[in-house]
């Protein structure tokens, strides 16, 4: 889905500032439709992102998690929420304790995976202040093409937002900000309780064109709030290049995060 000019999207997070060691297993399986050495990269950055989740003792929501249950795709849907919570931490050294590369065969079909265990070391990605709060939430967590996103937003003190949006399914620009934006270009949040899309302005979810073999899809709301403005770009290539900002951001700036799933249907 697209929220074209017509958008917007919301935020919150707390987090422990320490480092961890902690160990990971990640594994990817398949049926023979990409090389084992795609499959095990896959099955590494699921270990990084269990090891991140692990070592600051972060959750996923029941209600978020919940979501995925709607969506086709349920594991990946799962996994992408995980890869949204793991910009909470980075990891900043680890090594592959094993890697087991095989094939299971079953009656009808040969299953292929790649199983991998890390250990890593964990750092939360930015500072917390307990008083820093923020709350969001969408007007559905299901849409069909067409209709519109709506937000109510309660914060607690000023800060500054950004929101950016999540494509999982897309191969270059899966993370696009989605405000500020060209007609909603004040991003200080000054009232303790408002609503977005401002007066005059819709926010319209469309189904991905490229998805067409798919009947639903889920997609992915990052929030983030800071006490100081901070610059952005538009559009970041994955969800590893929008960490590294988050974590340079987070070296400097007070910050809280939340992430919101929701669905697209035809």
């Amino acid at each position: 889905m697209r929220i074209f000019l017509y958008l917007i999207f919301f935020l919150f997070l707390n987090q422990i500032a320490y480092s961890k060691i902690v160990k990971a297993t990640g594994v990817y399986k398949h049926l023979g439709n990409i090389s084992q050495t795609d499959a095990c990269g896959k099955a590494e950055k699921k270990a990084k992102d269990e090891a991140i989740k692990n070592g600051l003792g972060l959750k996923i929501s029941l209600d978020e998690t919940q979501k995925c249950k709607e969506v086709e795709g349920v594991l990946e849907c799962e996994q992408n929420q995980t890869s949204v919570l793991s910009l909470n931490g980075e990891i900043t050294e680890y090594k592959v304790l094993t890697q087991e590369d095989d094939v299971e065969n079953l009656a009808d079909q040969k299953i292929y995976f790649c199983k991998i265990e890390i250990e890593a070391n964990v750092e939360a990605a930015f500072k917390e202040d307990s008083n820093f709060q923020f709350g969001a939430r969408l007007n559905n967590d299901t849409f069909k093409n067409g209709d519109n996103l709506e937000i109510s937003i309660i914060s607690g003190q000023e800060m500054y937002l950004n929101i950016f949006q999540f494509f999982p399914y897309e191969k270059i620009n899966k993370v696009v900000k989605l405000f500020p934006n060209e007609k909603e270009k004040i991003n200080k949040i000054k009232n303790n309780k408002f609503t977005l899309p401002t007066p005059g302005l819709k926010y319209v979810v469309e189904f991905p064109v490229d998805e067409k073999n798919k009947k639903s899809i889920d997609e992915h709301l990052i929030f983030i709030a800071t006490k100081d403005q901070v610059k952005w770009l538009n559009k970041y290539f994955s969800l590893e290049d929008f960490n590294k900002r988050l974590i340079e951001i987070g070296n400097k700036n007070v910050v809280k995060k939340e992430q919101k799933t929701y669905t697209i249907i035809k």
